[in-house]
């Protein structure tokens, strides 16, 4: 991100996103070579991975059923609970939900949050 932000996420992110990139290409939106291209590029980033505990693991699934979101998304929420950071998120509806409780920027307002 050019020295901008420091990005940190849980390790769930790379399979989250290896999955995505799986579903692309079995739905034919990508080759095999693009979506290990775009995967690396992931892995280039070089996100802080956030090393989430029990107690961690136990404020996911409570945040999960307050606000009726995946334990995924609750992971998402509770680690940038736990750094201090704002969550980043493409996701409309997790925008709304976290963003009642903790920072969070949408990314399609990310540019704008820079200026």
């Amino acid at each position: 991100m050019n020295g901008f932000v420091d990005l940190a996420a849980p390790e769930l992110i790379i399979y989250e996103t290896g999955n995505t990139l799986w579903k692309a290409f079995k739905r034919g939106l990508m080759n095999i070579q693009k979506a290990k291209e775009k995967l690396s590029h992931l892995l280039d980033l070089k996100i802080n991975f956030i090393k989430l505990n029990k107690n961690d693991h136990e404020k996911i699934i409570e945040w999960s059923a307050k606000n009726n979101a995946t334990y995924y998304d609750s992971a998402y929420v509770i680690a940038s609970e736990k750094v201090k950071g704002i969550l980043l998120t493409a996701d409309d509806i997790l925008y709304e939900k976290a963003g009642k409780e903790i920072p969070t920027i949408h990314l399609k307002d990310f540019n704008k949050s820079k200026e």
